[in-house]
């Protein structure tokens, strides 16, 4: 079934503003769905942290560690015992304290931790501790773009690499390169540097995606980035926001106050609205 969109009228604050940057979430979350975006950054709502959410961050602050450790030091047990001293800590935190016994997510942050080990050669990686969890922030065909890159190597070849949890994208996997594609092009105009390589590790998945940053397809993604802004733009200033009606609004923690979904809902970011959303456990930021 052909995705569908309807354009919803919504209540915005009077003083209702873009972000000032753009991330590569955000551009993602727009092309998904505009009005999921209201939501999200104009009307200020978040979904309550998740398990995965909170397995992903433990995973990736993890592998960090390990790599910012000399590298003959970067083995295995190093890396099982940042977890057990890092991982308890971290689910300290009042927002991430439920899942402190969640035996599953626990399970899921220790395979991805060794599966790592099966898919690359951490004492044999060269990567400089200046160039994990890099930050970009630089102007994109006008656009004030920034982001986090989990990693980046230099050894004969210039590589951008993220690290995934959860389940293999399969034949979605050219959607998800569209993040280190974009990063490519920030590289390039924020420090000169010609990426060759961009790099997808699913972890969990066992599966590593790698593909050269064939400067077509980065430039592409730098131009959906110039129209994902425009678009918002226009969005903003008519107080109305497309719905996109996929397969994806059943898993949507805004469906029921969706009109596209719920035809006799009241408006999106009126008070009957923000009543909804936290009685379904939404948190306002």
């Amino acid at each position: 079934m052909a995705d569908k969109f309807l354009k919803v009228e919504v209540e915005q604050p009077a003083n209702a503003k873009l972000p000032k940057r753009v991330s590569y979430s955000q551009m993602a979350l727009f092309q998904q769905c505009g009005l999921k975006y209201f939501f999200s950054y104009i009307d200020n709502w978040r979904e309550p942290p998740t398990a995965a959410l909170a397995g992903g961050s433990i995973t990736h602050d993890v592998i960090e560690r390990l790599y910012r450790l000399p590298s003959e030091q970067r083995t295995l047990p190093a890396a099982i015992e940042i977890l057990r001293e890092y991982g308890p800590k971290f689910l300290q935190q009042s927002e991430y304290l439920k899942f402190a016994d969640d035996l599953k997510m626990k399970h899921s942050v220790r395979e991805a931790v060794e599966n790592l080990f099966a898919l690359e050669t951490p004492t044999e990686l060269v990567v400089q501790p200046e160039h994990l969890e890099m930050e970009l922030n630089i102007e994109i065909n006008g656009v004030n773009f920034f982001g986090k890159v989990d990693r980046f190597t230099q050894d004969g070849i210039n590589r951008v690499t993220d690290y995934k949890t959860g389940k293999s994208p399969g034949k979605f996997v050219d959607d998800k390169l569209a993040q280190p594609y974009l990063y490519a092009l920030a590289y390039k105009e924020q420090y000169d540097i010609d990426v060759d390589e961009v790099e997808l590790i699913f972890l969990n998945a066992k599966e590593v995606v790698r593909r050269p940053a064939d400067w077509g397809l980065v430039t592409k993604v730098g131009e959906s980035l110039a129209v994902m802004r425009a678009e918002s733009e226009a969005s903003i200033s008519n107080s109305a926001w497309d719905a996109k009606v996929s397969k994806l609004c059943d898993y949507c923690a805004f469906s029921q106050v969706c009109p596209a979904r719920n035809p006799e809902t009241t408006i999106p970011g009126g008070t009957d609205c923000d009543t909804k959303l936290a009685s379904a456990g939404l948190l306002h930021k």
